[in-house]
């Protein structure tokens, strides 16, 4: 095979390979530091916002969850989140389909989230708070790009 019929064959093979792993990633990077990991099951998500509009009253808000029921399943989503190994606590949303809950369990710390910082995040379709449905679990660990 020549140089020129190898590129044109396997630059669109590498593009196409590369386009399928990023949608298939149960977590894929949506920003900087920004972050989706979804339900086992397709019901739920949980967005790692690295800064936006999530503060109470719409401002402007560093680090932050949003919590997103995706299916009209019956099923709400629950939350659990973790800093560099330390548990922070847990969310549910149960208002429903197509539904957001903004929840920002990283205030306890004076500047949020530091760089380098791992966080992790477990998210699962729940029959009410604390009901998991099994296997409808996902977790995620990643250490944060620049706080």
């Amino acid at each position: 095979m020549t140089r020129a019929l190898a590129r044109r064959v396997l630059l669109p093979l590498t593009v196409a390979l590369t386009a399928i792993l990023a949608t298939t990633n149960p977590a894929a990077a949506a920003g900087n530091d920004d972050y989706t990991v979804y339900t086992g099951q397709s019901g739920g998500a949980v967005d790692f916002i690295d800064y936006g509009p999530g503060a109470p009253g719409g401002g402007d808000n560093d680090d932050y969850l949003v919590i997103r029921d995706i299916a009209a399943d019956g099923h709400g989503v629950q939350v659990w989140a973790w800093l560099h190994g330390k548990y922070l606590g847990t969310k549910y949303n149960g208002n429903g389909a197509w539904t957001s809950v903004i929840y920002d369990p990283y205030t306890i710390f004076p500047n949020n989230v530091a760089k380098k910082e791992v966080i992790g995040l477990k998210i699962c379709l729940v029959d009410g708070k604390d009901n998991l449905i099994q296997p409808s679990c996902s977790s995620l660990d990643w250490p944060s790009i620049d706080g």
